[in-house]
């Protein structure tokens, strides 16, 4: 469930529109007015700004946007000071979202000289308090003076939290001696552009904003109560839920037929769990109230598709048949980008989760190949709020170490006409098996093939993969493995009477050297993870070690590298083990972990070197 990110957009520099990473144009003054007013016995809030440009290098055009929906317009939009086009009301599409009711209003500002200002100025009106939670503070241009004001009157309560604010953010409260309104001041100064990075942390998590908790209104002397307490905000996103009307009975009906012959408990779950990975496909469709009902169960399967609400609905449905306690669960994730400490329907997912007296199983029906008893990284760790009738259970889930996570490679090498040649196996574990066995499942069997062969040989192509056997890639395996016959002259050098080998043929992170100039942004790995190498080397007979590389250890509070080398009368035993223990690197940490990644580097370069007795 989408709602919160969905929300978002109503605030967000989005790119797509929009970018000047160099700040040819900057927003020289920017005026934000947020007031809570009374309409029809109704609480609503209205929206004023005057956004002033002006060029600080080069004249370029300017792409204005703001972002509503069903429960929010923009009434006014006016330019002034140079021409501008006549904007323009679209619906916004964007990427994976199959359906919402996002509306863009766009228009450009035509610059033509150096001292030119154009000013924007709009009104936009929230017709649902709740759909005014969020205030956004970056923009896609530099901004040199901003102030942010939210008017507040005594009849209305709300909350102000203050999210990854910097020394430039300066705020101030005051009361309106006249009306008595609280008046929210904030002041910003030399504010950083909004720039987009691959890996780069959940916005959220990195840009300045402030989220506002609307907690009571008096109208008409009657108290309205919003997001006052969790109770509040479970009860308000429970009654969206409740608005599904499933037919139980065709839904037994098809849960007998997918558990026929199941015979313990867990094939049982396990058949419901991996039929609806496998029958419904996942799409995002968010749009008014479709942002917190789940579809019917019955409409889910007949149309052969869902949202993360729908399938979590259809799976609740099907282990309720089969007289499962199952229970629907509102989560943030990863993308969230916070904590749940606030009452607000801030969760972007829904799941499922099964009572075994009193012991809580969560099952994620969007994500593909994963069996029961496992969870994804994204809801690892977070605090779920599980229906429990008319109240609710907040119950954090499970995290799992790096190690589930794991790529394991063993191989076992004999040196034969100056390459090794033996037998490997790649296994993958928790998200690497989920990536690697939906990429194998989608893929032709000549695709699979020559994709998995032009992964092994790891741009080596002079190397040959032979005999490739899977095993683990049926739906709710815990683990895939792939094994293989390699052949690898890329990793043997001769010269005179002396051989020198390089065992580690994948050399994990070798390129993933940070810019430290360029990059603005904390780096985010995908997951934590786990890779290691147990590699086995038969010293040929005749030939004895001359020269081993020295072992190599680093170890900090968020990776780790570790390559050891052993050996025995008769062979030379490699392992390599790399961790990512935290999935966020923070800058602080670039040049270190630049440091560390060159030498691990220079510790691939070294080689085995073996000479003739």
């Amino acid at each position: 469930m989408k709602y919160f990110i969905l929300l978002l957009i109503s605030f967000l520099p989005i790119t797509i529109l929009s970018q000047n990473s160099d700040d040819n144009m900057i927003i020289s003054d920017q005026q934000c007015t947020y007031t809570y007013v009374m309409e029809n016995n109704k609480v609503v809030v209205e929206e004023k700004q005057a956004v002033t440009y002006s060029c600080a290098k080069n004249v370029q055009p300017v792409t204005f946007y703001r972002f509503y929906d069903i429960n929010s317009g923009i009434t006014r939009i006016r330019t002034k000071g140079v021409k501008a086009s006549s904007p323009k009301y679209e619906t916004y599409i964007k990427e994976n979202i199959f359906h919402d009711d996002s509306k863009v209003c766009h228009l450009d500002l035509q610059f033509k000289d150096k001292n030119e200002t154009g000013t924007v100025t709009y009104e936009k009106k929230y017709k649902d308090i709740y759909g005014f939670l969020f205030i956004n503070i970056v923009e896609n241009h530099f901004i040199k003076n901003k102030t942010i004001r939210i008017i507040v009157p005594q009849w209305m309560e709300i909350d102000i939290v203050e999210n990854n604010f910097d020394a430039n953010i300066n705020r101030t409260t005051d009361t309106d001696p006249k009306s008595g309104n609280t008046i929210y001041t904030y002041h910003i100064e030399n504010q950083e552009a909004y720039k987009y990075e691959d890996c780069m942390p959940d916005y959220m998590l990195t840009f300045p904003n402030i989220q506002i908790v609307p907690r009571k209104a008096v109208i008409n002397k009657r108290t309205e109560e919003y997001f006052y307490s969790f109770e509040h905000m479970y009860k308000w996103s429970k009654s969206k839920a409740d608005l599904t009307d499933n037919d139980h009975a065709s839904i037994a009906q098809l849960a007998g037929e997918i558990t026929k012959g199941s015979e313990t408990v867990p094939d049982k779950i396990n058949a419901l769990l991996n039929w609806v990975q496998n029958n419904i496909r996942y799409v995002a469709f968010e749009y008014g109230i479709q942002g917190f009902k789940p579809d019917e169960a019955q409409a889910v399967i007949r149309k052969k598709y869902g949202d993360c609400k729908g399938m979590a609905n259809l799976l609740k449905c099907l282990l309720m048949a089969e007289g499962f306690d199952a229970r629907l669960v509102w989560i943030n994730t990863t993308e969230a980008g916070r904590e749940w400490t606030l009452p607000i329907p801030s969760a972007d997912h829904m799941i499922c989760a099964l009572n075994d007296n009193g012991e809580f199983y969560f099952l994620d029906p969007t994500v593909k190949f994963m069996p029961f008893g496992e969870i994804a990284y994204p809801i690892q760790g977070k605090m779920a709020m599980i229906e429990d009738g008319d109240h609710y259970l907040m119950i954090r889930t499970p995290s799992f170490p790096p190690s589930h996570n794991r790529i394991l490679l063993v191989s076992h090498y004999t040196i034969d006409s100056k390459r090794l040649a033996g037998q490997s196996e790649l296994s993958f574990s928790g998200e690497s098996n989920y990536a690697m066995t939906s990429s194998i499942r989608y893929a032709g069997k000549t695709d699979i093939d020559r994709y998995l062969k032009n992964h092994l040989k790891s741009n080596n192509p002079a190397d040959s993969i032979l005999d490739i056997s899977i095993k683990g890639v049926e739906t709710g395996s815990g683990n895939l493995s792939i094994s293989y016959k390699d052949l690898r002259p890329s990793s043997v050098r001769s010269f005179s009477d002396e051989l020198y080998i390089d065992p580690d043929v994948f050399k994990d992170f070798v390129t993933l050297s940070i810019d430290t100039l360029k990059r603005k942004n904390d780096y985010a790995f995908s997951f934590s993870e786990n890779r290691m190498s147990n590699i086995r080397i038969v010293i040929p007979e005749g030939y004895r070690v001359k020269d081993m590389p020295r072992d190599m250890e680093i170890e900090t509070e968020h990776y780790g590298f570790s390559i050891r080398y052993t050996v025995t009368d008769d062979s030379i035993l490699y392992h390599k083990e790399i961790t990512i223990k935290k999935p966020t690197l923070p800058k602080s940490s670039f040049r270190q972990w630049n440091a560390d990644i060159e030498v691990l580097r220079n510790a691939y370069l070294r080689q085995i070197t073996l000479e003739k007795i």
